[in-house]
């Protein structure tokens, strides 16, 4: 299993990699795993001991001192779950889960961005045409492979990433901002394609005046300014609370106290903020954007992105629901995360594995 990337890991893949790892492990039909991870990862939760890394900067050569030792490992089959590929001469199966890269690009955040993007979709794409299998994290990516890289469907398996109920958290976290006056959320990195303007926009539309809007996450420093000059052109800055970076357990609680998740992206592979928000039984407002519908199904309400004004009547009419109301669709939310479970993703990362082993080369 070869987690090739630049040198980090974003917190939604480690959870992958904490979740899936182990199970993969104790697969009867695994005889061995061999996990090799960005240098300073080794002791990351789920790898397990023995895993791999490459020498420090040897991605931009293509990983070649890590591509013969996997070589003389001799394994039957190799796992890159993030749509890289390094000739390993054995069957090699690719997983695209993210689309970023393949949006329409844009300056708006600097030359060394617009490069690093067009690069990783450049990578995906070779990843996709030339693994034995490819594994597509939504029905959405892989349509995208096909009509748009010409990826044979019959070479592509739909497998979802899982989601973990989540108990209640009953005791406020230390962030202090949490407790008290009613907020909507919104979490993910910060990064145009994520259309958090489509919130501040809503907020003086809103029949609560004290209602604030709690953004986690970090990213584009610029797309943050650009937010935060908005905010003050629309005189809503002292209600909009930028809590960073969060630790699960504070994630945890502010989907299961906000008044609704807002998931105002304009494009996900596999959105897991929006499993996570229905796992802790949020009442979700969602964009019309694939492939949100594919996740949420029922139990969010939809906005065309960029119509704030929809997105303000949305949240209002979730505000005024009865509690019994409320209750029902928080629920109703919680059963649909639990039809998105990590033993189905590990019978499909399985089957692409098996399949492509017994295909070969």
């Amino acid at each position: 299993m070869l987690n090739l990337t630049a040198g980090g890991l974003s917190g939604g893949y480690r959870k992958y990699l904490h979740r899936v790892v182990p199970m993969l492990r104790a697969e009867g039909t695994v005889r061995e795993l061999l996990v090799v991870v960005p240098p300073g990862h080794e002791q990351q939760p789920g790898v397990g001991a023995g895993a791999w890394s490459w020498q420090p900067g040897e991605h931009w050569r293509g990983y070649p001192a890590l591509r013969d030792r996997v070589r003389a490992w001799k394994p039957d089959v190799v796992f890159i779950p993030t749509a890289r590929y390094i000739d390993c001469q054995a069957p090699t199966v690719a997983m695209v889960q993210n689309m970023l890269p393949m949006l329409p690009p844009t300056f708006r955040d600097g030359i060394p961005a617009w490069a690093k993007l067009r690069l990783d979709a450049q990578l995906a794409r070779y990843a996709s045409t030339t693994a034995t299998r490819v594994i597509a994290v939504s029905n959405y990516v892989r349509d995208y492979l096909v009509q748009e890289w010409g990826v044979p469907s019959q070479r592509i398996g739909v497998v979802y990433h899982g989601v973990d109920i989540s108990a209640p958290v009953d005791t406020p976290p230390s962030t202090a901002v949490l407790s008290g006056k009613p907020f909507v959320f919104a979490a993910g990195s910060l990064y145009p394609y994520r259309g958090i303007e489509d919130a501040i926009r809503a907020l003086p539309l809103l029949e609560s005046r004290t209602l604030r809007l709690v953004i986690a996450g970090e990213g584009s420093a610029s797309y943050r300014n650009r937010m935060e000059v908005l905010a003050r052109q629309l005189a809503v800055t002292n209600r909009i609370v930028w809590l960073g970076q969060v630790d699960p357990t504070t994630m945890n609680y502010a989907y299961q106290q906000c008044a609704a998740f807002l998931m105002t992206s304009r494009v996900e592979a596999c959105p897991n903020i929006a499993l996570e928000a229905m796992a802790n039984g949020a009442r979700c407002i969602s964009t019309t954007s694939a492939p949100m519908a594919e996740f949420f199904g029922d139990d969010a309400l939809y906005y065309t992105p960029g119509d704030a004004p929809v997105l303000g009547r949305h949240i209002n009419s979730v505000l005024a629901a009865p509690a019994s109301v409320a209750q029902q669709r928080s629920l109703s939310a919680q059963r649909r995360a639990g039809e998105f479970t990590w033993e189905q993703t590990l019978d499909g990362v399985v089957t692409a594995l098996t399949t492509a082993r017994d295909h070969g080369l």
